[in-house]
């Protein structure tokens, strides 16, 4: 079955506007893992009320779920993750735009900005994903600059406006997966993806896994954290997640 990635930032805000450790992400977390998601996700480095470094320590102790740590290409979050070394280290833009990073990293670009960091992480033990647009120019990009895995950005598809436009945007991130995985690339998409929109994404084979972050953590402030994860997973599955 496709995996799911249960991204955890939006805890933060949450911890935050109460001025205590709660909701703990790592608590979360090991509900997430339990209730079946066979990935966690956080970001560092970019946000004053997301995740602390002592949040990201202790799910490297505790977790056995993929652990996969979303970061800017810059060298204090890069120290970070290789003193921590989770299984995957996604590399995405050094600041958000509005609710959620509207684009993805422009490798093509930054190739040779980012070629060295990715094979600093690959020497320190880190496999190393790119966030990007699902254009295939970027997808190439990020295979020649030695990313192991690309995370397409659902942004576009996920905020659609209509059934036109969400068809159009779910053709690039099909054409996208497809071009990652002749080149050898782990295909994950996420960004926006909601109980609704992560239902056509499960049935593309070439997409290894989904990260859902917002959608999740809302329905968890309803029904918990263990049954938001299941809710998601019977989703995929229903929809014809592998």
């Amino acid at each position: 079955m496709i995996i799911l990635f249960a991204a955890l930032d939006h805890l933060g805000p949450l911890r935050r506007a109460g001025g205590t450790r709660d909701p703990d992400p790592v608590i979360a977390a090991a509900l997430a893992e339990l209730a079946g998601a066979g990935g966690l996700s956080l970001s560092i480095g970019r946000e004053r009320d997301g995740m602390q470094d002592r949040d990201l320590r202790l799910l490297r102790e505790t977790t056995r779920a993929i652990l996969n740590v979303c970061l800017p290409p810059v060298d204090e979050a890069v120290k970070l993750v290789l003193g921590v070394r989770p299984d995957l280290a996604t590399l995405t833009p050094e600041e958000r735009e509005g609710f959620g990073a509207e684009r993805g990293l422009d490798v093509e670009d930054r190739g040779s900005e980012l070629a060295p960091i990715i094979e600093m992480l690959k020497s320190g033990g880190v496999a190393v994903s790119v966030l990007v647009d699902p254009a295939p120019a970027q997808v190439k990009a990020a295979h020649r600059a030695g990313a192991a895995a690309v995370l397409l950005h659902t942004g576009r598809y996920s905020w659609a406006g209509d059934g036109q436009n969400r068809a159009a945007e779910l053709e690039r991130l099909v054409n996208a997966a497809k071009i990652g995985h002749r080149l050898g690339l782990a295909v994950h998409a996420g960004g926006g993806l909601g109980y609704l929109s992560v239902g056509q994404l499960a049935g593309v084979p070439e997409i290894e896994a989904v990260h859902v972050g917002h959608s999740l953590v809302a329905r968890a402030t309803l029904v918990g954290m263990s049954e938001a994860v299941r809710e998601l997973l019977r989703a995929l599955q229903s929809a014809g997640g592998r």
